[in-house]
């Protein structure tokens, strides 16, 4: 029987850990807006050798870097989440751990030793050295509060230990590192939204609840938030006021205004929220998506919003919401835009609908995206019907053509959009509940 091994104070400095020195504050008027640079996105599906994860949701994805000098590798680590098992079965939450190796292209899954925290998704995680540390998430019958670690240098489970002033139990949360501490925010639990801001010093592993100044951002779960500089940048996210809002009124009308499409920023330094003021027409409100740094951008991507109607309980569809126009197939070289995909430059605070070549995948939410370089990886989530299990890139044009690539972005480029919808629905098959945790 595999035994715990505890969580010792860590080391949380990282020598990968540089985080963009960018300013998130407002860009004042002017006559003259800044000069900036219009990126240019193509949509690409790499072809991943060995077999990968089960479709799922509410997973986590985390960038881990080369552990062997001789052998260097980029990793993406795969932990958790759960699917619909079906008639009888529900959810099925899972604990497993993959390994998407970005310079080998291929899927593996390692041996690990220790415990493995228990079955759950929409848990949190975060980098610390060669370490992921998990905080929090949901299972089968309740919400969680631990602390776990993956040593993911020779994969060893650690346990976090016990303190009384970690934060209640939740998901949806998000947990961010800057330096030597851990910023968790946000979640839900048993009907109840967080707005609350808890800090972990990987140092000596104490929690605390850390004094802030300015308005704070409303309860919430199912935010993205993302580190540039000195700042936290919250975006988006889900509060229900009304327990049973989602029962009174499924055109939607009652529940639009759950979903946020504000920007909150905390500067870490002097420990200061504010609202951020941006230019142009933001997103939707939205919630279960991804805000991801790209160089000085924070690119948004997915997300379940407000504008369409939500079926019974909170339980979102979004069958049959996959083209906007499918009368419309634009060529593999015609630029488009859609409404799941945004970018806020933090050049000049503008919102920006993406403009893109190739096929893009299916509307998701519950999914993970992994920044390496200038391009995203994103990986799974929820198309509302069913989990995915796609591995698709965003890939920057502009910095491809211009230093070269990977043979990960470049592989297997996107099919003829006529082909997009085919293309996943076709290769998905609904994995059976043996692949659970």
């Amino acid at each position: 029987m595999a035994t715990s091994k505890v969580l010792q104070p860590l080391n949380a400095h990282n020598e990968a850990y540089e985080p963009p020195m960018i300013s998130l504050t407002a860009v004042p008027e002017s006559d003259e807006p800044p000069v900036v640079k219009e990126r240019q996105w193509q949509w690409a599906r790499p072809q991943v050798e060995g077999e990968g994860p089960c479709a799922r949701g509410g997973h986590t994805a985390t960038l881990v870097g080369p552990t062997d000098a001789q052998k260097p590798s980029a990793r993406i680590v795969i932990f958790g989440g759960h699917y619909d098992g079906g008639a009888g079965a529900g959810f099925i939450y899972l604990n497993d751990t993959h390994i998407l190796d970005i310079d080998e292209n291929t899927w593996t899954v390692p041996r690990c030793r220790g415990t493995a925290p228990l079955p759950r998704y929409s848990h949190s995680a975060a980098l610390v050295g060669s370490r992921v540390v998990y905080f929090g998430g949901k299972g089968k019958d309740s919400c969680f509060r631990d602390l776990h670690a993956l040593d993911t240098s020779n994969y060893t489970w650690f346990q976090g230990p016990s303190s009384g002033g970690a934060p209640s139990a939740r998901h949806g949360h998000t947990a961010n590192l800057h330096g030597t501490r851990l910023f968790v925010f946000g979640g839900t639990c048993s009907g109840k939204y967080f707005g609350d801001l808890h800090c972990l010093d990987l140092a000596s592993m104490a929690w605390s609840c850390p004094a802030t100044q300015g308005p704070k951002p409303t309860p919430r779960c199912g935010h993205a938030a993302l580190l540039a500089g000195e700042s936290l940048l919250i975006h988006g996210g889900f509060c229900m006021d009304t327990p049973d809002i989602a029962t009174k009124d499924n055109s939607g009308d009652l529940l639009k205004n759950a979903y946020c499409n504000d920007v909150r920023v905390l500067d870490l330094n002097r420990m200061l929220w504010s609202r951020l003021r941006t230019h142009g027409s933001p997103p939707t409100g939205r919630f279960s998506h991804t805000a991801t740094l790209s160089e000085d951008d924070a690119v948004i991507f997915g997300g379940w919003g407000g504008n369409s109607a939500p079926a019974p309980g909170v339980a979102f569809a979004l069958r049959g919401k996959v083209a906007e126009d499918e009368t419309k197939q634009p060529t593999a070289s015609e630029e488009q835009t859609c409404d799941y995909c945004w970018t806020l430059r933090t050049s000049d605070m503008q919102w920006v609908a993406n403009r893109y070549v190739g096929a893009p995948p299916t509307k998701r939410y519950g999914h993970t995206t992994t920044a390496i370089g200038p391009h995203l990886i994103i990986f799974g989530g929820w198309d509302g019907g069913k989990p995915l299990n796609d591995v698709v890139v965003l890939r920057d044009r502009s910095v491809a053509e211009r230093a070269g690539e990977e043979e990960f972005f470049v592989e297997g480029e996107s099919p003829a959009p006529g082909a997009a919808s085919e293309y996943v629905e076709d290769d998905f098959e609904l994995e059976t509940a043996e692949h659970g945790g």
